[in-house]
């Protein structure tokens, strides 16, 4: 049976929020440096465009991608190229959530974001868009949900950072396919990916901004019960990606999960019985977390 979904994909430039912001000062050699305060617990990418740039060099010509992590840090530096002439700069910046430099050694496998032994199935989801009879049909990855009968704990599917949280929404509405003001739980990751959890009870987190969290970790309860589709949760994972020209974006990707003693990307799957592999709850750990959790 084939569970369809709708999902809206956002992705914010700039700053209707101001993570972000940007500040330069000049030094007695007509150095100019371009700094960062974030004040959020997210990693941000951020893309500098210089419109003007007379007798200053940067280290990538008139766009630069740095990256800012919470707090304040450096972005960029201008240099004049010749010191007898004057120069002028103008600028304008852009982010987006995530790290486009974050790597890893392999490839993490991520846990069905459900509490171990709940039976659950996997559903693909699609645009919203797709449902309001587009001109086009849009058929980028667009994350997936997991459908249960009860109400569930939801976990972290991967070790890392509570980095953004909403979950204030009451959910009055019935239903429902898709939700602007859902209650969401997202996490970073130190290859520069993000998980967002949606679809949660209204306060029931049991995690706070900046903790961190390992593969099984309890984030809140689950919601959806007043959904055309029944209870549920969704994921997507996202990354950083710059297009054609040159832009900064986020970009939904599918990811391995583990299902039934294997790893791989879901579709359309289930029932089934969510188990949480040793494996892969310990992937991502350092010596020392490994050492105490096997103590425990």
């Amino acid at each position: 049976m084939k569970y369809l979904f709708t999902f809206l994909v956002l992705t914010f430039s700039f700053s209707a929020y101001s993570q972000i912001k940007v500040k330069s000062e000049r030094d007695d050699k007509g150095i100019i440096t371009l700094t960062y305060t974030n004040n959020s617990k997210m990693t941000y990418t951020v893309l500098l465009e210089f419109p003007v740039l007379l007798n200053l060099s940067t280290s990538s010509g008139p766009r630069v991608i740095a990256v800012a992590y919470p707090g304040k840090g450096k972005l960029t530096t201008l240099r004049p190229v010749l010191s007898t002439r004057r120069t002028n700069y103008s600028y304008k910046y852009t982010y987006v959530k995530g790290n486009i430099y974050g790597k890893t050694k392999g490839e993490p496998i991520y846990l069905v974001p459900v509490k171990e032994g709940a039976m659950v199935r996997a559903s693909s989801m699609t645009h919203i868009e797709n449902v309001l009879q587009p001109k086009e049909e849009k058929d980028e990855y667009a994350g997936l949900a997991f459908l249960f009968d009860e109400e569930v704990e939801i976990v972290a599917p991967r070790k890392g950072i509570i980095a953004a949280m909403s979950m204030e929404n009451e959910g009055s509405s019935e239903k429902l396919d898709f939700n602007r003001s859902e209650n969401f739980i997202e996490i970073y990751h130190e290859d520069g990916k993000i998980t967002k959890i949606m679809v949660l009870k209204s306060g029931s987190q049991k995690v706070k901004l900046g903790q961190e969290v390992f593969p099984g970790d309890v984030l809140a309860t689950s919601a959806g019960e007043n959904y055309q589709h029944g209870k549920h949760v969704r994921m997507l994972v996202y990354v950083v990606v710059k297009d054609e020209e040159g832009s900064i974006k986020n970009e939904a990707i599918p990811v391995k999960f583990a299902v039934e003693g294997q790893s791989f990307f879901l579709e359309n799957y289930g029932p089934f019985e969510v188990t949480f592999p040793e494996e892969v709850i310990t992937q991502e750990m350092t010596k020392k977390e490994l050492k105490s959790y096997r103590k425990e």
